[in-house]
């Protein structure tokens, strides 16, 4: 039954609402006073407030401060006298659902005021209940140092109307850092909008983006349209050509834009996230990204470390990914042993947390045991473990050994990052510069130089 708590210090106010409301099937609560009301407050949750703005003790505007300071949540309809009106509307800037007039309107109107409050309360909660289960399914997993100043920056920006910079190497999940951002912030039951900056070219960008137009009548809003109020997340920006970057940089300096098929400027009310798993810094001394651009975007920023860093994050990881999976597809769930978890700890996981679900999924599914060991799990490293192997029972010298030996790790890590110099640097914890010297002496040439691509 839906409750309601009617707040005036007029009996006759309260006798003949109670009555009214109570007939028609809501549960009733009164107070004379803003005090009284106030301690009911704390004791239960209403779906419906009914409160009088001028009472002896503490005002109806008092008492709504009051009360959205105890539950924000609280749907309250302002019962106002005549000389009240400006008071009621102020109430409304200051959290109040509505208001209604003395003397009460017809019982029909009040009928109708009250149903629909009660629905939008139920509308909210389900508003709530969804944000909840969408900030659970995009959890940020881990209680490391570096993963929890993660989690701090999100909660300091979400409501921080400024640009956001999220960078990390490929499977570190700025997705999801993102989507915690929006998730968390107050314009969390607004669009969140993500796109896929590598799917962007110079011939699809202005449809993506702005829309399209098809005999007589506009067929696409566009991405950042469909966005409004909400956030736009630039997944991978550094994947876009110069010219793609010219329009972002447009846009986003502007906060408006105009379509090509259309005269009228629009306006956007977005926020913009952005990632990238390159070094930006190094993209703009090489001539692939807009020096303005980066400073536009690189207002706030959150570096996701990679996995390798916090090894100790691996555990849960496990746990949540073997849960997931197993209620996903109805299978009793799975146990990894402690040997099996120390295996993945000492693991470098090149592709991060995407390569350790995809390999926990694979082994539940391809393991046919209720608990997995580590002599159960193959990584890649057993490709190189037979070739070092092989190279222990050659007949060589220590220079010889060494050199081999050297190379062998070097095509290893460059195969793992992709040949990724940046990372691959940062991984060996050398500077690109020595990479590229080792790579020269040992003749490992760039797959740029083997296929025709770009570095």
């Amino acid at each position: 039954m839906n409750s309601i708590l009617i707040v005036d210090d007029e009996q006759s106010i309260l006798d003949s609402l109670s009555m009214f409301l109570t007939y028609n099937g809501y549960e009733v609560s009164t107070a004379r006073d803003g005090l009284k009301a106030i301690e009911k407050i704390k004791k239960r949750e209403y779906d419906l407030v009914l409160l009088d703005i001028k009472m002896p003790k503490m005002d109806g505007i008092e008492v709504l401060e009051k009360m959205m300071e105890i539950n924000k949540e609280l749907v309250i309809i302002m019962i106002s006298g005549h000389g009240n009106i400006e008071n009621a509307v102020e109430a409304t800037k200051k959290g109040a659902y509505n208001f209604i007039q003395k003397p009460l309107p017809d019982l029909h109107e009040l009928k109708l005021t009250v149903r629909n409050a009660i629905e939008y309360k139920k509308s909210k909660a389900q508003i709530n209940r969804m944000r909840s289960e969408l900030i659970e399914a995009n959890r940020i997993i881990g209680s490391s140092t570096s993963i929890n100043e993660v989690r701090t920056l999100i909660t300091k920006y979400a409501d921080v109307n400024l640009n956001v910079l999220i960078t990390g190497e490929s499977g570190t999940g700025k997705m999801l850092v993102a989507n915690q951002i929006h998730l968390n912030s107050r314009n969390a039951d607004k669009p969140f909008t993500t796109i896929n900056c590598a799917a962007l070219t110079d011939s699809n960008i202005e449809e993506i983006l702005f829309g399209k137009y098809a005999d007589d009548e506009i067929k696409n809003p566009g991405k950042i349209v469909e966005s409004n109020g909400g956030t736009i997340f630039f997944d991978e920006i550094s994947h876009l050509s110069i010219d793609a970057q010219t329009k972002i940089l447009k846009v986003i300096e502007e906060n408006k834009f105009t379509r090509s098929f259309q005269s009228e400027e629009i306006k956007i009310d977005a926020r913009f996230i952005f990632s990238t798993n390159k070094d930006i810094e190094n993209e703009i001394t090489e001539g692939r990204f807009i020096g303005e651009l980066y400073h536009r975007i690189n207002v706030l920023r959150i570096n996701v470390p990679p996995l390798r860093e916090r090894p100790e994050d691996i555990e849960d990881l496990v746990k949540y990914f073997v849960s997931k999976i197993c209620k996903a597809y109805n299978i009793p769930e799975i146990t990894f042993t402690p040997d099996a978890v120390s295996l993945f700890q000492q693991f470098r996981w090149p592709g991060n947390v995407r390569e350790l679900r995809n390999t926990i999924e694979r082994l539940i599914f391809t393991t046919d045991k209720n608990k997995i060991t580590s002599e159960d799990i193959e990584l890649p490293v057993t490709k190189y473990n037979k070739i070092f192997a092989d190279l222990f029972s050659r007949n060589m010298s220590l220079n010889e050994y060494q050199n081999e030996s050297e190379k062998i790790f070097l095509e290893k890590m460059l195969n793992d990052y992709k040949y990724n110099i940046s990372q691959t640097a940062e991984a060996l914890k050398i500077q690109r510069s020595h990479l590229y010297k080792l790579m020269s002496k040992y003749n490992i040439p760039l797959p740029s130089r083997k296929k025709g691509e770009t570095d």
